[in-house]
């Protein structure tokens, strides 16, 4: 299996999930998809515009350099069967020229894997096959190609999106409180307020909530950050959904008499849980959870969440 921020793909799930994108991006152009069962002639399916697609997804995940050449050595071998099988493959395009050969894969580590591309490109160029048009070129693509149609194929399959960042290193967190001094501030006195002053282990613990609050920030922004470069549409609306629920929130604190601190941030965390996980059902109940501790903290972090 491979994984991705969109799900893990083995050969088959791959080739499906690519079938269900194809039909949906290219509809207007008359996509047609070419089973595999008959015989495998190096494309999955084609548009009537000349764009033919070949699927692959490695068997596990590689290091860049072993990556790229299992990627390179299938786009080698499957271009190889345009001219192979060019009479069975001009029985289904007909007077269809190919204008562009898309090697679509989950991702790619490695830009030579670009160069490769267009060097087999202006290979095939020289051929004499009638089936290429003359400014034939070989393309990557990777899963963000598809960006808008993911969350309406993983609707359709009941598969979740979970984008899981690379966590932020102890130096970057050091590094962004040094530049951040008012909203730890922030942090240390509003969990000074939520642990109990008898605690035996006071400013430890205290330091503890402050530390996760500003894990959870920076990590939740990248999550975030990326799911506005991938979904900008279910972004937006996550940020006027946060925007209405933040209101309630400085609401509620308003009126708090600072009996159970506790309880109001529990309170507050468990409905904002709710409202993400009704409002973004396509997301999976980890990134729910990556959500909600992320404006959390950001609240904590800014004041919206504020006790007496």
């Amino acid at each position: 299996m491979y994984k991705t921020a969109y799900g893990n793909f083995s050969g088959d799930n791959w080739e499906g999930f690519c079938q269900i994108c194809f039909k949906l991006k290219y509809e207007d152009d008359g996509y047609q998809e070419m089973p595999a069962w008959q015989g495998d002639l190096g494309i999955e399916g084609f548009t009537r515009s000349g764009i033919v697609f070949q699927c692959y997804c490695p068997d596990m995940e590689y290091n860049p350099d072993k990556l790229y050449e299992v990627q390179r050595d299938k786009i080698t071998t499957d271009l190889g069967k345009l001219t192979n099988y060019q009479k069975e493959l001009k029985a289904y395009l007909k007077n269809t020229k190919i204008t562009k050969w898309i090697f679509v894969t989950p991702e790619y580590k490695k830009k030579d894997l670009v160069k490769h591309c267009a060097a087999k490109a202006e290979e095939l160029r020289k051929l004499n096959n009638d089936l290429l048009a003359t400014d034939f070129d070989v393309l990557v693509y990777d899963i963000e190609f598809f960006a808008e149609q993911i969350p309406i194929v993983l609707e359709f399959r009941k598969q979740k999106i979970d984008i899981d960042p690379s966590k932020t290193t102890e130096k970057e967190i050091a590094d962004w409180k040094s530049q951040a001094i008012t909203l730890v501030d922030h942090a240390i006195n509003k969990h000074g307020q939520r642990v109990p002053k008898t605690s035996r282990k006071f400013d430890e613990n205290v330091n503890l909530l402050t530390q996760n609050t500003i894990s959870n920030f920076l990590n939740g922004d990248i999550m975030v950050r990326k799911w506005k470069e991938n979904f900008q549409d279910q972004y937006e609306k996550f940020v006027k959904v946060v925007g209405q629920f933040e209101k309630k929130v400085e609401n509620k604190c308003a009126v708090s008499d600072g009996t159970d601190n506790n309880g109001l941030y529990d309170g507050i965390e468990l409905e904002l849980r709710e409202k993400l996980k009704e409002s973004f059902t396509f997301l999976d109940d980890l990134m729910i959870d990556r959500l909600t501790d992320y404006v959390m903290s950001d609240w904590i972090l800014r004041c919206p969440i504020s006790f007496e």
